[in-house]
Parts: structure tokens; C-alpha cells; sequence
């Protein structure tokens, strides 16, 4: 079927519609039936309203990267058996900051996450994170 002609509300030829209809109408088409040689008076209406849903970011995606983001550890030093296994898994020792650097993954598999110093990652300008 072919549009021959789109009336938006309010306009002559959708009055009635909208009478009908109201805010609800978004639009009065005319279709043209070759087949069966007749015009089609067709309305587009409103059937829901809600709100755009925010953009997020997927969460797997997102947890992924927070898992590769480095942190800073306080252990003590006198805790040698805890200072040994974060030296296996590639930590770095901020002598500035007197604070252990590894990433946040490393730091929860070691059952470190409340020893996670919020804020210390910027103190320990001595250790390069790059390759962590």
C-alpha cells in the first residue's frame, strides 16, 4: 500500500481523530490499495509511556577492568608469611608510601580486600603500574 499523503494532529483531516484520540495521535496516513482500488484512512497512536532507561556499561566489562586496576595493601611487617605471597603474585613494595602495589584481582584472591587502602594508590609515586 502506498502513503499518498501524512497529516500530523490538529491539521484538517485529523480533527476528528484527535477528537477521539487526543494527546494519544501521533499521526492520520491516507494508503492507497491498487488491488483493490480503495484509500485507507490509517492512525498512529501512543500505546505506552515510560522513561528512557539510563546508558550503563555492562557489568561484566566493568568488573573486569576494576579486577585489573591497581591498589595499595597495607601489610605489616612483621606479617613475613603474608608479605611472601604478595611477592609471589608480582606485587611492588612503595617504599614511599610503605605500602604494598598489586592489582585489586591479586589483592581479593589473597583474602586481602579490607587491607585495601582507599586513596593509597595516588601515594605511591615510587612504583611504576604499568606493568603490574
Amino acid at each position: 500500500m502506498e502513503v499518498i499523503r501524512t497529516i500530523p494532529p490538529g491539521k484538517k483531516g485529523s480533527i476528528r481523530f484527535l477528537k477521539e484520540w487526543g494527546d494519544q495521535l501521533v499521526t492520520v496516513r491516507y494508503r492507497k490499495n491498487q488491488d483493490l482500488k480503495e484509500i485507507l484512512t490509517t492512525i498512529e497512536i501512543v500505546v505506552d509511556r515510560r522513561p528512557m532507561a539510563e546508558p550503563r556499561a555492562q557489568i561484566k566489562g566493568f568488573l573486569a577492568n576494576q579486577n585489573q586496576q591497581p591498589v595499595a595493601v597495607k601489610i605489616y611487617y612483621q606479617e613475613t608469611d603474608l608479605r611472601s605471597r604478595i611477592k609471589e603474585v608480582g606485587a611492588l613494595w612503595s617504599n614511599k608510601a610503605k605500602l604494598w602495589v598489586t592489582k585489586r584481582e591479586a589483592a581479593v584472591s589473597l583474602g586481602l580486600l579490607e587491607r585495601i587502602i582507599k586513596g593509597g594508590i595516588e601515594q605511591c609515586t615510587d612504583v611504576d603500574t604499568s606493568f603490574l
